[in-house]
């Protein structure tokens, strides 16, 4: 059963082929599917989910490409890319010399208001420019030290 009906899926086709400007690359963290077996300790009720919703929303544009990375056999990918709980996706701009701290990542499931900002996301990726304003954007660049920003919100 897909998660996006067809009339969402239609809209954000629309928004993706006026808005990408450039190819986008997800790179889902995730637990393989072991044929549904559970390992204690290592339940991620939404990874499969996660992965879902990520494939449909890829099927909408060629300029979206989906990467999946088994989490627990890649470990050492994982920790190089700050990855340290499941289902993380990794958003990045298909950009020569743009290195691991320039991309967003997303812990859980992006559902609801989540899953506007994953869109918003994707085309800032492409555009290889977030909608910053400029004189915000100059006083970034004059900053000396790298800035770890998290944001955390609740479906609520």
């Amino acid at each position: 059963m897909q998660i996006l009906q067809e009339k969402e899926r239609e809209a954000i086709r629309g928004k993706l082929e006026v808005e990408l400007k450039s190819d986008v690359t997800l790179t889902l963290f995730t637990q393989a599917n072991i044929g549904g077996l559970f390992i204690p300790g290592r339940e991620c009720r939404s990874c499969q989910p996660t992965q879902q919703l990520l494939e449909e929303v890829v099927e909408l544009s060629p300029k979206l490409h989906l990467e999946v990375v088994d989490y627990y056999a890649n470990q050492a990918d994982a920790q190089s890319r700050g990855v340290d709980k499941i289902p993380a996706t990794i958003v990045a701009g298909d950009n020569p010399g743009v290195n691991h701290g320039d991309r967003v990542k997303y812990y859980g499931l992006p559902s609801g208001f989540e899953f506007a900002v994953l869109l918003d996301s994707l085309i800032a990726a492409s555009v290889r420019r977030g909608p910053l304003q400029l004189e915000t954007r100059r006083r970034l660049k004059q900053l000396r030290e790298d800035v770890h920003i998290q944001v955390f919100v609740t479906p609520g």
